[in-house]
């Protein structure tokens, strides 16, 4: 009898699991997009800075950048060959809501940007396109790099613990807020065509607990180009004025979880469970021989 029940209680853990899981929507969009896009086409007249009114930015609708779970964590080493199929934002002179400064064409300065979760780390991997890499000046701003600008509890806040602005030079050199960071990983790799930036950023940073599908955090991407030495020539954001300190401008990046990546996951689960289930009846087993005193 005992048996029977312990099986019967199971079997429902199980079931509920299943509906938990499989249950959930996927709010990540489908896409056939290529992990890496090939390089847009370039344009050759030079563009120069754009200003915008409040009045113009509040008539705009903020963009998502979706956050895939991953299923296996990527690699730290710039290399992007690892990241799966997923949605991409594009950087450029036309897609940035401002820019300042003199772009040529998306091969002076554009970047392609990725973004990854799991229950404890925050990915990105961001193919800048940059013909001239120069990295020569003691503030990380004037030089060749990306700023990664984040709200991580979506209050709207530009100052609280959950805020960073990481800056990663294509010399490698990381900062937050223009400190040295030592407690996010990053690397670049060198390509011909400019450099690619890898980051891991410990959920912790970010938010109290752990992240689930359907968790929102402000987000906004930002590129600085360096052609001669000495300051920035351009400077390109994705969504708002600044990087560090109007998080209310900030897009949103959605945590997504991927259909098949929840199967996987809830397929490990139900082995977790037959495991434990098994060790659960021969402790049974082993209960029901003995013989009372």
């Amino acid at each position: 009898m005992k048996r029977a029940i312990l099986i019967l209680i199971v079997v429902i853990c199980a079931i509920v699991v299943g509906i938990r899981v499989l249950g959930a929507s996927s709010e990540q969009p489908s896409s056939d997009k290529p992990a890496m896009q090939n390089l847009p086409a370039s344009q050759p007249d030079l563009q120069t800075g754009r200003t915008f009114t409040v009045a113009s930015y509040q008539a705009l609708p903020t963009r998502n950048l979706y956050c895939v779970r991953l299923t296996s964590p990527p690699t730290i080493d710039g290399n992007l060959n690892d990241w799966p199929i997923g949605q991409s934002i594009d950087l450029n002179r036309d897609t940035a809501f401002s820019f300042q400064g003199g772009i040529a064409s998306h091969a002076d300065l554009s970047a392609i940007i990725r973004s990854g979760w799991d229950e404890g780390t925050l990915y990105f991997a961001i193919q800048v396109y940059d013909d001239i890499l120069v990295m020569d000046s003691d503030d990380v701003w004037r030089d060749d790099g990306a700023e990664i600008g984040l709200d991580g509890l979506y209050d709207k806040y530009a100052w609280g613990t959950d805020d960073h602005q990481y800056t990663v030079v294509a010399d490698g050199r990381t900062t937050d807020r223009g400190v040295s960071a030592t407690d996010i990983t990053t690397s670049i790799l060198v390509h011909e065509d400019g450099y690619n930036i890898e980051v891991a950023i410990p959920m912790s940073k970010l938010l109290p607990g752990v992240p689930i599908s359907g968790t929102v955090m402000g987000f906004t991407i930002g590129l600085h180009d360096d052609d001669d030495g000495g300051s920035w020539d351009a400077y390109l954001i994705w969504e708002g004025t600044n990087t560090s300190s109007k998080p209310e401008e900030f897009g949103s990046l959605v945590f997504s979880e991927r259909l098949e990546d929840r199967i996987v996951a809830l397929e490990d689960k139900i082995a977790q469970l037959e495991r434990r289930t098994q060790e659960l009846l021969e402790i049974l087993s082993e209960f029901e021989q003995l013989t009372p005193p």
